[in-house]
């Protein structure tokens, strides 16, 4: 059995209510960057002024197609998947307990597209339109060299004008890329509006095409025909579909893990060898005024 270990001490910053949180970080960064929206009287629970019908109809339109290499050892999964195989442990007692590694099977995650779920969250973007963030969850990241460490958070973020028009999207490298690279929307290669990008093999950074990697990077070929495609395309509103990170149904564990801003897993020596911390505490989550926004300025001015 595998150990996450979430530390109680950690848990401050995430574990107040909704609206302790938009008083307490919201309000003062929409007031540093732009005129916070006013709430809707009702079907609005995070307060951001578009309805949650309309939040769910773009999350879904412009989900993205994953092409996951089909050499990668380390599959996507979920947070209750990793979690109903993991110890989840809070309070700083038990930190020596928490030193083992995932277990094999875990490292792996799943082979069932029904265990992978993409987290969403939609919110306006400060200097105006819309912006649609997607979170992946590897369970390990098995990169070469020495970049291996247990749980891996990917994201890329899809950027709509506020009609609801597709722009471009940002595709993140790595943990807290804050928010990675920007590509407009013809750049973009898409089944219907659904975007298509590559998923690194190991580390599972998201790329646009094989042009895009990194030169250490390796990924599945672009695949002309989806459907002959010998790697897998991951259709991230099937399967295990798609889940409000704001608001994770799955289970109460799930929502305290969300809320916790530590490290998902043990901590390395060398650099690129620690869990990163989960996406409300990486800098990546934020670009009109969320919660953890560690950069409000700096996210309004991208592209």
């Amino acid at each position: 059995m595998s150990v996450l270990f979430l530390a109680l001490a950690g848990c401050e910053l995430g574990s107040g209510r909704a609206r302790d949180l938009r008083e307490a970080w919201m309000d003062p960064v929409y007031a540093a960057v732009g005129t916070p929206p006013a709430p809707l009287a009702s079907g609005d629970r995070d307060g951001d002024g578009l309805s949650d019908e309309r939040e769910a109809e773009l999350a879904r339109t412009f989900a993205p197609i994953v092409l996951l290499d089909r050499e990668d050892r380390a599959r996507p999964a979920s947070v209750p998947w990793v979690m109903e195989r993991s110890d989840f442990v809070e309070g700083a007692a038990r930190v020596r307990r928490a030193r083992r590694a995932f277990d094999d099977d875990v490292r792996q995650g799943s082979e069932r597209p029904e265990d992978w779920v993409t987290y969403v969250d939609v919110y306006p973007r400060a200097s105006g339109g819309i912006h649609l963030e997607y979170w992946f969850y590897y369970p390990y990241n098995d990169g070469p060299l020495i970049f291996q460490h247990e749980s891996d958070w990917e994201h890329m973020t899809v950027r709509l004008d506020e009609a609801g028009r597709p722009l471009g999207a940002y595709l993140a490298r790595h943990e807290d890329n804050n928010p990675g690279p920007y590509f407009a929307w013809s750049r973009l290669r898409k089944e219907g509006e659904h975007p298509v990008v590559l998923s690194a093999r190991g580390t599972h950074a998201t790329y646009a095409d094989r042009s895009d990697l990194a030169w250490f990077e390796s990924a599945a070929s672009s695949c002309d025909d989806l459907a002959a495609c010998a790697d897998r395309p991951w259709r991230t509103w099937e399967g295990g579909g798609l889940s409000r990170l704001d608001d994770v149904p799955e289970s109460a564990l799930a929502g305290r893990a969300f809320r916790f801003d530590g490290r998902w897993g043990a901590a390395g020596f060398w650099p690129g060898t620690s869990a990163p911390r989960g996406p409300m505490f990486q800098s990546g989550h934020c670009a009109g005024g969320f919660a953890a926004c560690r950069k409000p300025i700096e996210m309004a001015s991208l592209p």
